[in-house]
């Protein structure tokens, strides 16, 4: 992965997509325009509500070793003293802008120099109620400051930006090595990479990192840290970045669960336009800024990348990554859609999908079925057994889908029809199978529902949870044999003779032509169970299907 992501950067950074080396977008809250010495507060804008308090901005940004400054834009602590430990970090902090200002000579170092000295924590407390007033009741010195001289950010003029570009490289803990990546005899990474990586579920906010070897178990033969796996300095870097730059991008990456998708073409970062996540059915399926119009993307035979990441004690856990071309991935997701659109339904998207297979997604672990659907959907692998299996049970356990009039409940359940049906298709089975075994199974679940159908009308039931059938619905769908002669004889003597129920009758007597009951296993296989619930739910379906008076 690192070695494509590499390999992605140099792209980025021929459209300068990538962010300069040290700096990083970071939540800012007080900006301070000079030489005026006057005081905004920076908010983000919100869809709903009132704009919330910060935005974030690309500033100087630097993998913190307990007391480490920033130059000009950083927290309160360092840009003015204040809190317990802003004496100390006050200080570093002005022997960096010194240095700055040193080797600069730029009168906007000197303007923050003059403001940073002669300013007191009292005067900025005051400063910063007057235009926000809820700043009295927050700890603000741990807030980010950032800094504009004459309307331009200071930490962006050219010559204090590589300024800044040559202290964060030697601020790094590098040897000489050679670079696993690039083969090239440079500086490599000593026992911590550049940068952290943000943005990654079950990580710390503060960042994880994507290489780590600070365990006593890789101090062997005179090696420790990254000299297990020597990293160059620049190639490091620029892999955070790209990865960083796919974090931040709504078509490189898609969050389901505690975990993220990440995902880019061999072309520009080639990307996947995000409404699909929630309308499978959008016609454009890659995405890339940088594309002419006449160009398709889709037409292309290009490598397409799929890593799935997650945040593990300060470090990411790489769980899974595929490579396939883009021809594959929209190939597979028409056969997602088609597979899904039974009596012309629209198909689900991923997250209702997965959380179809669970009781309570936000209390369960529901990353192994994420993936799953993720990789049926995007790379045509057939899911689990594991979710068809949920799926199953959650039938049979809630029996909600037998409400029709509640269309809520009804709403519900289509998922996990649909669910149901992508399991099948991504393993191989379609109705009709040609075999005669499954076959039945899909024809037993039509039958299924008319003889439940049949004692709803003649008992005018109100709730259909309540008949013989679905009070044994999980028996009939896994070990059919064991009820099924009962139940038949109790619908054909007991339901059918209502005046009601000569419709059904009709539709029974067809179901049970090509019905044979000789063949009918006495277990189901998983496979045969989805079948039975494809069939009662079709059945259901076209009988409720408004018809001709013919």
């Amino acid at each position: 992965m690192l070695q494509e992501l590499n390999q992605l950067s140099i792209a980025l950074e021929q459209k300068d997509r990538l962010t300069t080396i040290g700096f990083g977008e970071c939540l800012c809250h007080w900006q301070i325009n000079l030489p005026l010495s006057s005081f905004q507060v920076l908010e983000t804008p919100a869809t709903k509500g009132k704009p919330k308090f910060g935005r974030k901005m690309l500033v100087p940004d630097l993998r913190r070793n307990g007391d480490e400054p920033l130059l000009i834009d950083d927290g309160g602590e360092y840009v003015f003293g204040a809190g317990d430990r802003g004496a100390k970090r006050h200080q570093l902090y002005l022997q960096v802008l010194e240095k700055c200002l040193q080797e600069t000579n730029h009168e906007a170092v000197k303007a923050v120099y003059d403001f940073v000295t002669n300013t007191t924590v009292e005067q900025i407390t005051k400063e910063l109620t007057e235009i926000y007033p809820p700043a009295a009741n927050t700890d603000w010195y741990r807030d980010r400051f950032v800094f504009l001289f004459k309307g331009k950010q200071i930490t962006k003029i050219p010559i204090v930006q590589k300024w800044w570009v040559n202290y964060y490289a030697s601020k790094q803990d590098t040897v000489n090595g050679v670079c696993l990546l690039t083969g090239e005899q440079t500086s490599t990474m000593g026992r911590k990479m550049p940068m952290m990586v943000k943005g990654v579920p079950g990580a710390a906010t503060s960042g994880a990192a994507i290489s780590s070897f600070d365990k006593a178990a890789y101090q062997s033969h005179g090696w420790e840290g990254n000299i297990n796996a020597p990293i160059g300095f620049e190639s490091a870097v620029r892999f955070h970045k790209a990865l960083d730059f796919l974090l931040n991008s709504d078509t490189n990456r898609y969050k389901l669960g505690d975990q993220v998708f990440v995902y880019w073409g061999e072309e520009d970062g080639l990307g996947i336009n995000p409404q699909i996540w929630e309308d499978i059915r959008f016609k454009s399926i890659f995405t890339s800024l940088h594309h002419p119009k006449n160009f398709n993307p889709e037409d292309m035979q290009s490598r397409f990348y799929l890593a799935i990441l997650k945040g593990n004690k300060g470090r990411i856990s790489l769980s899974g990554w595929s490579e396939v071309t883009t021809q594959k991935i929209k190939d597979s997701i028409q056969e997602f859609i088609e597979c899904q659109q039974l009596n012309n339904l629209s198909p689900s998207p991923m997250w209702m999908l997965c959380n179809s297979a669970f009781l309570n997604p936000s209390k369960e672990h529901t990353d192994r079925i994420a993936t799953a659907l993720v990789k049926a959907g995007f790379l045509g692998e057939a899911l689990p057994d594991e979710y068809a299996h949920r799926i199953i049970d959650r039938i049979c356990s809630e029996k909600e889908f037998n409400d029709f009039p509640s269309k809520c409940k009804q709403f519900r359940y289509f998922p996990r029809l649909q669910g149901l049906l992508l399991y099948l298709a991504t393993n191989n089975m379609k109705y009709p199978t040609g075999d005669p075994k499954f076959d039945t199974a899909y024809t037993l679940g039509r039958i299924a529902f008319l003889m439940h159908q049949a004692q709803v009308k003649a008992q005018n039931m109100t709730s259909e949870d309540n008949t013989n059938v679905m009070r044994s619905l999980k028996t009939l769908s896994s070990t059919p044999t064991q009820v099924f002669a009962r139940l038949c004889h109790g619908c054909t003597h007991y339901y059918l003779e209502s005046d009601n129920s000569k419709y059904i009758k009709k539709l029974l007597a067809e179901e049970f032509e090509s019905f044979d009951i000789s063949i009918l296993p006495e277990v189901l296989d998983l496979k045969s169970q989805a079948l039975f619930f494809q069939g009662w739910w079709q059945k259901r379906g076209e009988y409720f299907t408004k018809k001709t008076d013919e």
